[in-house]
């Protein structure tokens, strides 16, 4: 019973940190508990947390891709110019797609197969993206986007934020990819062992080009979604997401060292650092004590992965070395 008690209150930890936050916040500021506010938390955390679904399959890789954040920018502002040119939104959705999978299959190409470190490839492509979009504008922002800002600002049914529409459909997007798929199979098995991934015949280098693809299409969508709140193309507006997307993926339970996460911790910890920004701006903390504070969660949150599975791996030497004994 014990032990049944101890797996149960792992699995739901998370849940019993976000009502415990939702209790205190409300305590600390009238503001906190009301629709409208909730309402405006699950706008504000939407592209974010589209950003570490993306994170969250390289990083269950044993990757990390720090590329998302001024690729979102640069996909969200050619998809507003696109539309500009064309007055087609479809078209220029899709282009803003192409975009992210083009980067994204140029990350995993020198990752995959050149067997580049992805730290250092992605915090390139980070340079890249923003030179290139800059290139293009000359360094201006572009406004005047029209019917593009209903990516950020329409509203399904008459009420339901179109961004929260496409969190959730990135959510089951992701969900679905990682638990029932062969592709979401081979991405824990890689980053779990990828001597013994091989081994299995799991061919690596195509999934890890397939995880970056992917991962470089959430990037645009959310860079998509983001320019149609802002109404307008900023390339910088994405600078510094894939930090927050980082900080959401490991709270949320995915493990830094990779073969380890799921979609639905990554949405509870995307939620939980969305209510601590909430409450934080509500209570006028200064930005930069923010930052300080959500760099303090990351190295928290990484140093509790570490213990983990510093424990883990001792009690299964111990439990070796038992076995050992008996025999």
């Amino acid at each position: 019973m014990k032990t049944k008690s101890k797996l149960d209150i792992r699995k739901y930890s998370l849940i019993l940190i976000l009502v415990c936050m939702i209790v205190v916040c409300s305590f600390l500021s009238s503001s906190f508990f009301t629709v409208k506010n909730f309402t405006n938390i699950l706008k504000q955390v939407s592209i974010v947390t589209i950003c570490s679904f993306a994170q969250g399959m390289i990083i269950i890789l044993g990757d990390i891709d720090l590329s998302i954040g001024y690729l979102a920018g640069m996909a969200g502002t050619y998809a507003c110019i696109m539309y500009v040119s064309t007055g087609n939104l479809v078209l220029a959705f899709l282009f803003g797609i192409f975009l992210g999978a083009l980067v994204g299959a140029i990350n995993g190409l020198f990752v995959a197969h050149f067997k580049l470190p992805a730290f250092i490839v992605t915090l390139a492509m980070q340079t890249v993206c923003f030179g290139a979009i800059c290139l293009y504008t000359g360094g201006q922002n572009v406004y005047k986007i029209g019917d593009f800002k209903v990516l950020g600002q329409g509203e399904v049914l008459g009420f339901i934020p179109i961004t929260v529409v496409f969190m959730l459909i990135m959510l089951v997007i992701t969900h679905i990819l990682l638990k029932y798929t062969k592709f979401g199979r081979y991405l824990y098995a890689i980053g779990g062992n990828t001597e013994a991934a091989n081994a299995a015949g799991i061919q690596v280098e195509k999934v890890k080009w397939a995880a970056f693809i992917i991962s470089g299409i959430f990037a645009a969508v959310a860079g998509m979604v983001m320019m149609g709140r802002l109404n307008a193309g900023i390339p910088s507006e994405g600078a510094g997401y894939e930090t927050d997307a980082i900080t959401a993926t490991v709270i949320g339970g995915t493990s830094f060292s990779g073969g380890a996460g799921t979609a639905f911790g990554t949405f509870l910890g995307s939620l939980i650092i969305g209510i601590l920004n909430n409450i934080m701006n509500l209570m006028g903390i200064d930005s930069y004590m923010q930052m300080i504070i959500k760099g303090a969660i990351i190295i928290l949150a990484v140093l509790a992965d570490v213990l983990t599975k510093t424990q883990k791996r001792t009690v299964k030497i111990m439990v070796s070395a038992s076995d050992a004994k008996q025999k």
